[in-house]
């Protein structure tokens, strides 16, 4: 296969390899996976295909090539398929645990729950940074390196999820009770299940 002069596909020619080899390299798939995700194989495997033209070798070693594409194209959606199941998996404990954690706190000290509630409602990554630093109570230096992020982007995370917090904590505490105030965010860090009462 080549390319025109001008380095780009010829149209013609990626259209003769799609309708020559489309429908075995579509059984090849189909037999392989969900028929829900096959479309969406097929495409990324002439996607690359259309993309890396000209390593495409004349036919029929043009066929092998495809099916060497697909072949990789199953193993890296049966890989991310395992990765997605065992996301599902810790995030059906995590909730799990954390609505445990939430009841006992809550149970324990009244002035927590509009924490919980607050935490509760944000984004996991921003959830886990303010939890890393009140209740594992880590460093910016050493959370950041627990998510994999830089200190910035921590500390940017970080603070956006301080200030969600504390503003709920305070229109809470403006409606409900004068006890609730600013700094029950920090000291929330007193009342985690996984440390109990730490200074």
């Amino acid at each position: 296969m080549t390319r025109s002069p001008g380095g780009e596909v010829r149209p013609a020619e990626f259209e003769r390899l799609y309708t020559a080899r489309y429908a075995e390299i579509a059984g090849y798939v189909r037999r392989r996976v969900a028929e829900a995700d096959a479309d969406d194989i097929i495409a990324h495997v002439f996607t690359v295909a259309w993309r890396r033209f000209e390593q495409v070798p004349p036919p029929p070693d043009d066929r092998l090539w495809l099916f060497g594409v697909a072949r990789n194209s199953v193993a890296e959606h049966d890989r991310s398929r395992q990765r997605r199941i065992r996301l599902q998996f810790r995030l059906a404990q995590d909730a799990v645990t954390a609505a445990s954690w939430a009841r006992g706190a809550a149970n324990s000290d009244p002035r927590y729950e509009p924490v919980l509630t607050a935490m509760s409602s944000l984004p996991p990554a921003e959830r886990e940074a303010l939890q890393l630093v009140l209740w594992e109570e880590l460093t910016h230096a050493e959370a950041a390196s627990v998510l994999g992020c830089s200190v910035n982007a921590f500390e940017l995370r970080y603070r956006r999820a301080r200030n969600v917090v504390r503003d709920a904590v305070m229109n809470t505490s403006n409606s409900r009770s004068p006890s609730l105030g600013s700094d029950s965010v920090t000291t929330f860090r007193t009342s985690s299940p996984a440390r109990g009462n730490a200074s």
